[in-house]
C-alpha cells in the first residue's frame, strides 16, 4: 500500500477518484498527486484525523497547500511510536523505496474535537465528514450517539446494509469509500455526478451538498 502502488490500482481498476487518506498523518500525498497525474487519476489530498473524542474524520481537500496549512494547525500527539508493538510507520518515494519514517505514534487522538476539526477544514476551503459511521470502532454514531444537523455528508462502508444506507440516504449525503488497507479492497462503488471532471469541483459539491 505505498503511494505509487494505490494510485497505479485506482487506475487499474477504472477509478476517476481516489483519495489518499492517511491516520493523522499527511506525508504520503504529494507522491500521491504527482503518481495521479502519470496514471491519469485525480487524487484528492486527504486525511483521517483521529480527534480528541476517538472520531475519524475523513477531512478534503481542493489542493496539497491547503491540507498542508489544515494538519499544520492540528495539535497532534507527539507521544513516540512503539515499533515493537504497533510497527513502522514508514514513507517511500516514487519507486517504493524507504526514505524515512513517522515518529510520533499516529494511532493517538489529536487533541481537537470533532466540531473544531470541521471549522478548521471548512475555513480552509475543504470539508470534514464522518468516516464509517456503520461501524462500532471511532465512528461519530456510536461515540455522540447522533450525527448533528451541521455534518451534512457522512461517509458509509461498503459493508452497510441496505437498511443503513436507506436511513442516512433519506436524512444526509452519503459517500462511499472502500477505506482499504490493502490493494485487493479496493473497490469503485462510489459514484457521483459533476459539473466537471476535476478534484474541485468534487469538494464544491460535498460542500454544498
Amino acid at each position: 500500500m505505498t503511494p505509487v502502488t494505490i494510485v497505479g490500482n485506482a487506475a487499474l481498476i477504472g477509478l476517476d477518484f481516489v483519495a489518499i487518506a492517511d491516520h493523522n498523518a499527511t506525508g504520503h500525498v504529494p507522491l500521491a498527486v504527482r503518481a495521479g497525474k502519470e496514471f491519469g487519476v485525480k487524487v484528492v489530498p486527504a486525511v483521517e484525523i483521529q480527534t480528541a473524542e476517538d472520531i475519524h474524520l475523513l477531512c478534503l481537500f481542493r489542493d496539497c497547500d491547503s491540507l498542508e496549512t489544515f494538519a499544520g494547525r492540528i495539535p497532534f500527539s507527539q507521544r513516540k511510536n512503539r515499533e515493537e508493538l504497533f510497527g513502522e510507520q514508514l514513507f517511500f518515494d516514487e519507486d517504493d523505496n524507504v526514505v524515512g519514517k513517522e515518529e510520533r505514534m499516529l494511532l493517538d487522538s489529536a487533541d481537537i474535537s470533532c466540531d473544531e476539526v470541521y471549522e478548521l477544514a471548512l475555513s480552509l476551503g475543504g470539508i470534514a465528514v464522518p468516516a464509517h459511521i456503520d461501524r462500532d470502532a471511532n465512528s461519530m454514531l456510536q461515540i455522540l450517539g447522533d450525527i448533528p444537523d451541521r455534518y451534512r455528508v457522512v461517509e458509509l462502508s461498503p459493508q452497510a446494509d441496505e437498511s443503513e444506507r436507506s436511513f442516512w440516504t433519506a436524512r444526509k449525503t452519503v459517500i462511499t469509500d472502500s477505506d482499504s488497507h490493502t490493494l485487493e479492497t479496493m473497490s469503485d462503488k462510489g459514484e457521483i455526478e459533476l459539473d466537471e471532471y476535476s478534484v474541485e469541483a468534487l469538494i464544491e459539491a460535498l460542500r454544498n451538498a
